[in-house]
């Protein structure tokens, strides 16, 4: 991804971002946390600027690049899911008082994510996997060799099926997005699957 791409998509989503020379940032308010990537020699940085620190603000969750598209596509998907996180994450979750897979299975149908995302019985490329083992969830990513990417340890009902909308729902999004902005020709490509683990997990 490059920089054109990025404020081009983040506009259309109304993230506010700033871009300087060797320097792009989230546009936030006084003392709000906010993402930046910043140009360091022949590198770039990301980094999280942190103002919940008692001794002022700092630099956390830093990453260096060596390829700015890399660095800008990385950048993109942190602001993308803090972006989605209220949305991901709502105060009145109906998923938190589901016991049963069928309560989320038709959930899921409700709100129009079909079964090309998630998946009990069969590994399929880029979908989330949930297995039933001794009454727990385990839950898994399962990448375009259709190996698993990663996996939780096993879950409690009400955690493993959390677990799976939440990952779910994530990769709903994201590839829901790939798919308006390839159609619109601003996306030159998919997303892979460090990419996509980037995002949901």
């Amino acid at each position: 991804m490059d920089i054109s791409q990025l404020q081009y998509i983040c506009t259309d989503l109304g993230i506010n971002i700033v871009i300087n020379n060797g320097e792009i940032k989230e546009n936030k308010g006084y003392y709000e946390n906010y993402h930046q990537l910043q140009k360091e020699g022949e590198n770039w940085c990301y980094s999280v600027m942190n103002f919940e620190k008692r001794t002022g603000p700092e630099k956390e969750d830093i990453k260096k690049f060596n390829d700015q598209k890399e660095a800008v596509k990385y950048f993109f998907l942190k602001v993308l899911y803090q972006n989605y996180s209220s949305e991901i994450y709502p105060s009145n979750n109906p998923i938190k008082k589901f016991n049963r897979l069928e309560e989320l299975i038709k959930y899921f149908k409700n709100i129009g994510i079909s079964d090309e995302f998630y998946s009990f019985n069969v590994i399929e490329t880029q979908k989330i996997y949930g297995e039933i083992e001794d009454e727990k969830i385990v839950v898994s990513y399962i990448d375009d060799k259709k190996q698993k990417k990663f996996t939780t340890l096993p879950l409690d009902s009400k955690d493993g099926i959390f677990e799976i909308y939440r990952l779910t729902y994530s990769l709903w999004l994201l590839k829901t997005l790939e798919e308006k902005y390839i159609e619109k020709g601003i996306l030159l490509e998919e997303f892979n699957d460090e990419d996509i683990v980037r995002f949901i997990k």
